[in-house]
């Protein structure tokens, strides 16, 4: 993959390109003007309702009564073509020539210049890894035992970890002994492995070193499987950690995991890139609170967000796979 040629920018898209102008692309001549609103028949479902389908000229939106679509032209587009926001995204900008390739270098750089503004050590320390060394692929892969009692214990079923690749590793070095889960970038490579102690002695969590090239912050945790089975208009729970992810895959969610309380810009990218619809389940204590609050702030301003707040103290992966469906409330 090419990142600069495919990387999009919601935003730019969204500003340069009119709800007026989508319509009279797609030959849609038949909505009446009413104040600040067209409306008429809905060109989504083509149903019959003559006064279903309701654009607001004056934010860019549009609403259907009928068949619920709703949104921006973004997802107008995505609901038209059977696509994905981000795909949407990719044709508006080649239909009216948005400049995307431009955006995406000026965005680059405001991003590398923030990043250094907040964090100069770190940036020296990335200037001296080339990009095509961080998460490189592995060449090896760890014997692991997915029948471990370990993920069993904790509510995962069998089925499950073996999906994921999660289990107890047999093999020697930094991880042996612990539970280790698999982790792949968004093509599907095999990156790395995270390593948990079995009895919550410090580090709770092992990760591949910064040395080695591995940066978490470039990770969306089972990412390379959702976006295979993710539809347009689909609901993606983002969650914390590995279980939590793991727990809602069982329950039949779309699920990827922060691998932490933090948001990176690369995740928010990944995120926003992938998914025009958000749900962010993060643990029930302080840090989850205001880890969502965060998230929240930032991803809503490109792409429909949602936030479920847990129980005081509670995290996802402690409910069943009912409780889970109940907490949730999405069509599966």
């Amino acid at each position: 993959m090419e990142p600069e040629k495919q990387w999009v920018d919601f935003r730019v898209v969204k500003d340069a390109v009119t709800m007026e102008m989508v319509l009279d692309h797609y030959g849609v001549n038949w909505l009446r003007k009413k104040g600040a609103e067209l409306v008429g028949r809905c060109p989504i479902h083509e149903g019959e309702g003559e006064r279903t389908f309701h654009v607001n000229v004056d934010k860019n939106a549009f609403n259907c009564f009928s068949c619920h679509k709703r949104g921006n032209v973004l997802d107008f587009v995505a609901a038209k073509e059977g696509c994905t926001v981000r795909d949407a995204a990719l044709q508006l900008a080649e239909w009216f020539n948005v400049g995307m390739s431009q955006a995406a270098g000026e965005s680059s750089a405001k991003k590398r210049k923030r990043s250094e503004a907040r964090t100069p050590v770190k940036q020296k320390v990335e200037k001296m890894i080339d990009p095509d060394d961080i998460n490189r692929p592995l060449k090896f892969a760890l014997q692991v035992n997915t029948s471990h009692e370990y993920g069993l214990d904790r509510g995962v079923s069998q089925a499950t970890l073996d999906l994921f690749g999660a289990g107890l590793c047999l093999s020697k070095g930094m991880f042996a002994g612990r539970y280790v889960i698999p982790l792949h970038d968004e093509e599907g490579r095999h990156i790395g492995y995270a390593g948990r102690s079995l009895d919550d002695s410090e580090p709770k969590y092992l990760f591949p070193s910064r040395e080695k090239g591995f940066y978490k912050s470039h990770l969306v945790f089972n990412l390379h499987r959702v976006v295979k089975v993710a539809g347009a208009d689909d609901p993606v729970i983002v969650t914390e950690g590995f279980f939590d992810c793991m727990k809602l895959a069982q329950a039949g969610y779309h699920a990827v995991g922060l691998l932490g309380s933090s948001l990176s810009e690369v995740q928010e990218d990944l995120l926003v890139s992938n998914f025009g619809q958000l749900v962010l389940l993060f643990d029930g204590d302080d840090a989850g609170k205001k880890a969502a609050e965060d998230c929240l702030k930032r991803l809503a301003k490109r792409a429909f967000v949602h936030v479920i707040e847990l129980p005081e103290g509670r995290q996802p992966d402690q409910f069943s796979t009912e409780e889970l469906r109940l907490i949730v409330g999405l069509d599966e």
